[in-house]
C-alpha cells in the first residue's frame, strides 16, 4: 500500500513545480528582462557600462558648419568700403546719384554706434593677445615672458594724457577766456539780481548735474571693464582646460584630435583679435564650442567600449563646454556694453553749461574794457583744463582694448599662449592652423555640410530603453530584435546601421571597425 501511494503523493509537487515556473516565466516576461534560451547561445558581456547621455547629442546641432571665414572676410571688406566706393557700387547696382548719396548717409549713421549694426559688430576691435604671435612662421616657437607685453598704442590715442597736451588747454583757455567775456558782455546785459540767481541757482545745479553724470560714468565703465577682463581670463584658462583634456582623450586618434586641436585653434583666433562681428557670425554658423560638443559626442556614440579614463574625460568635456559657453556669453554681454556718443554728447553739454555759468558770473567784476581780472582767467583755465581731461579719461574708458586704460590682458594672454604651445608639439602640430582655417573636417565633415546633410525629418530622435544601454548592447539588439533595421558595410570598413523609428524616419548610426 506504501508503494501504491508514493506515485500519488510525488505527483502533486510535480504540478505546483510547472505553476512556479510558468509565473516565474510570466513575470519576467512582464518587467522586461531578458531570460537566456537554449535556442541561442549566451553572450556574457563584461565592458564598462556607459551613462545615459547628459548633453544635447549631434541630431541636434545639424547645420553647423566648419568655418566661415569667407563670409567674415566679405563682409569686412563690404564695411571698409569709402564713400566714393561706395557710390559707385550703388549706381552699378540701377541707383540714381540721391540714392546712392542716401546710402552714404545711412552708413555714415550706422557706423555712429547709437544703435547695433553689423558696421558696429565689425568695427568693435578687441585685442586679448598679440595677433603676430599665432602667425604660422612663429606658432612653432616656445612661449616668453616678452609674448605678454601689451602693444604700443596709437600715438593719437593716448596724446590727451600727455603734459603738452595738458599746458596747451590750459594755455588756451587763458588767452581765450578775455575773447569770452567781452563777447558776452556785448550780447547780454546782467545787472546785480541776476547775477545772483546764477551764482547761486544755476552755477550750483550745473555742477551737481555735473558730478553726479561723471561719477555715474566712471562706475559703469571701471565696472564693464574689470568685468570684461575676469571673463576674459575665465574663458581663457577653461578652454586651456579643455584642450588639455581633448589632447588626453584623443591621444589614439590622431586624425580626431587634429580636428579638434584645428577648433580650438579657431576659436583662439577669434578671441586673440578678431571683432565682435566676426565672432557672433560664427556663433550664429560654426560655433567652435558646438563643434567640439558635437565631436565628443561623435566618438562617445561611435566607439563601442570605454576605459574608466576615457568615460571620466568625457563627462568632464561636457561640464566645461557648457562652462565656455557661458563664460563667453558674459563677455560678449560686456564687451557690447559700451556708452553710446549721445551719452558723451551729454557731458560735452554739461560742460559747456559749467563753463558758461562761471563766465557770466564773472561779468560783474571786470573793468571798463571787459577784460576779467588774471585769477578769473587762472580760474578759467584750470577748470578747462580739468574737464578736457575728464572727458577724454571717460572716452578713453569706453574702448577697454585701446588708449591709455586698457584692460590688463597677460593673464589671458598666457592660457592662450599655453593652448598653442599644447598643440604646436603634437604629431599634427603643423596641420594645425591658428591664422587661417586650416584643413577641412574629417571625423564629423558629414554631420556638418548643411548641403549634404539628412532631411529636416531625420533630425529627430525617440528615447527608447535601448538608448540607455552600451552601445555594443544597442546595436545587437536592434539587429536581433528590431525586424525594420538594416545594416551594411561601406568602402571604408564602417558599418552603418539604419533603423525606422516611430514616426517613420531614419535614424542613422555609425560604427567604426577596429
Amino acid at each position: 500500500m506504501r508503494n501504491a501511494r508514493l506515485p500519488g503523493r510525488d505527483a502533486i509537487p510535480l504540478e505546483r513545480n510547472v505553476c512556479l515556473i510558468f509565473l516565474l516565466l510570466s513575470s519576467t516576461a512582464t518587467s522586461g528582462l531578458q531570460v537566456p534560451t537554449m535556442s541561442g547561445p549566451q553572450i556574457h558581456r563584461t565592458h564598462h557600462r556607459r551613462k545615459a547621455p547628459q548633453s544635447t547629442t549631434l541630431y541636434l546641432i545639424k547645420g553647423i558648419e566648419p568655418s566661415v571665414e569667407d563670409e567674415i572676410n566679405r563682409e569686412v571688406e563690404e564695411a571698409n568700403l569709402s564713400n566714393i566706393e561706395l557710390i559707385e557700387k550703388e549706381l552699378e547696382n540701377g541707383s540714381n546719384i540721391f540714392q546712392a548719396i542716401g546710402a552714404v548717409s545711412q552708413r555714415r549713421k550706422d557706423k555712429s554706434g547709437d544703435y547695433e549694426n553689423k558696421f558696429k559688430f565689425l568695427s568693435d576691435k578687441r585685442s586679448y593677445g598679440n595677433a603676430d604671435l599665432l602667425m604660422s612662421e612663429v606658432a612653432s616657437r616656445e612661449p616668453v615672458l616678452d609674448d605678454l607685453n601689451q602693444i604700443q598704442p596709437d600715438k593719437m590715442k593716448v596724446i590727451w594724457a600727455s603734459s603738452p597736451f595738458r599746458l596747451s588747454v590750459f594755455v588756451a583757455a587763458f588767452f581765450v577766456f578775455p575773447i569770452l567775456c567781452q563777447v558776452l558782455s556785448t550780447l547780454v546785459e546782467i545787472n546785480d539780481d541776476e547775477f545772483d540767481i546764477i551764482n547761486e541757482q544755476f552755477t550750483p545745479g550745473v555742477g551737481i548735474l555735473y558730478g553726479t553724470f561723471v561719477a555715474l560714468t566712471l562706475d559703469i565703465l571701471y565696472e564693464r571693464q574689470g568685468k570684461v577682463q575676469e571673463n576674459a581670463s575665465i574663458e581663457s584658462s577653461l578652454l586651456s582646460m579643455v584642450t588639455q583634456n581633448v589632447l588626453n582623450l584623443f591621444r589614439d586618434e590622431p586624425e580626431i584630435a587634429r580636428e579638434a586641436s584645428q577648433i580650438i585653434a579657431d576659436q583662439v583666433r577669434i578671441i586673440t583679435y578678431r571683432s565682435r562681428g566676426s565672432e557672433m557670425l560664427s556663433i550664429m554658423r560654426a560655433d567652435p564650442y558646438a563643434r567640439l560638443l558635437s565631436l565628443v559626442d561623435h566618438y562617445h556614440r561611435d566607439k563601442t567600449s570605454f576605459t574608466p579614463q576615457q568615460e571620466a574625460l568625457i563627462d568632464t568635456l561636457r561640464g566645461d563646454l557648457p562652462g565656455l559657453m557661458d563664460a563667453r556669453a558674459r563677455r560678449l554681454s560686456d564687451e557690447a556694453s559700451s556708452l553710446p556718443p549721445t551719452h558723451f554728447l551729454v557731458l560735452i553739454l554739461l560742460t559747456s553749461l559749467s563753463l558758461i555759468g562761471f563766465t557770466a558770473a564773472t561779468l560783474t567784476i571786470t573793468d571798463e574794457t571787459g577784460k576779467p581780472p588774471l585769477e578769473s582767467r587762472m580760474v578759467f583755465a584750470g577748470l578747462s583744463a580739468v574737464y578736457v581731461l575728464f572727458f577724454n579719461f571717460c572716452k578713453d574708458m569706453n574702448d577697454p582694448f585701446d588708449g591709455v586704460y586698457q584692460i590688463k590682458r597677460s593673464s589671458a594672454a598666457s592660457y592662450l599662449m599655453q593652448i598653442k604651445w599644447l598643440i604646436a608639439n603634437q604629431s599634427f602640430g603643423k596641420q594645425v592652423k591658428f591664422d587661417s582655417t586650416g584643413m577641412a573636417s574629417v571625423y564629423d565633415g558629414d554631420e556638418f555640410d548643411p548641403y549634404h546633410s539628412n532631411p529636416p525629418e531625420t533630425t529627430k530622435t525617440e528615447l527608447t530603453a535601448s538608448s540607455f544601454l552600451p552601445t555594443r548592447d544597442k546595436s545587437s539588439l536592434e539587429q536581433t530584435k528590431s525586424p525594420a533595421s538594416d545594416s551594411r558595410e561601406d568602402d571604408s570598413g564602417s558599418t552603418r546601421t539604419a533603423q525606422k523609428t516611430a514616426g517613420g524616419s531614419r535614424q542613422i548610426s555609425m560604427f567604426k571597425k577596429k
